[in-house]
């Protein structure tokens, strides 16, 4: 066992000093500068990248009064693209979409704004 734990460190002491002689293109920290998950570009998929197929509804979506479906590039466009789209919503219709986590549909009406059907 005293093996495996000696291993073990000079393992790390060796990483540690090949990575501090590499050339690995890491961001370094300034002089008294902590680094931080900020300075290090992340991908991200947020949900005004994603394709989402809405339900146009004429006034109250519970009266289930559809005039289509489309799909929008974001939660937030679905019922702004609604309104735009069909010449009877007057700014009167809510785009709603499936939510699979909350298992709810979820409306937005032509100002952006979000409640669940």
């Amino acid at each position: 066992m005293r093996f495996f734990d000696s291993f073990l460190v000079a393992g790390t002491i060796l990483l540690c000093a090949a990575a501090a002689w590499s050339d690995d293109a890491l961001p370094s920290p300034q002089p008294n500068q902590l680094p931080s998950l900020s300075s290090i570009p992340m991908p991200q998929a947020t949900a005004a990248n994603v394709n989402l197929s809405v339900t146009c509804y004429l006034g109250n979506p519970l009266n289930n009064e559809t005039l289509g479906s489309i799909t929008v590039n974001g939660a937030s466009n679905a019922g702004p693209t609604c309104n735009s789209l069909f010449f009877a919503c007057k700014g009167s219709c809510f785009g709603c979409y499936a939510d699979f986590d909350l298992s709810e549909d979820i409306c937005v009406d032509n100002a952006g704004r979000k409640f669940l059907r």
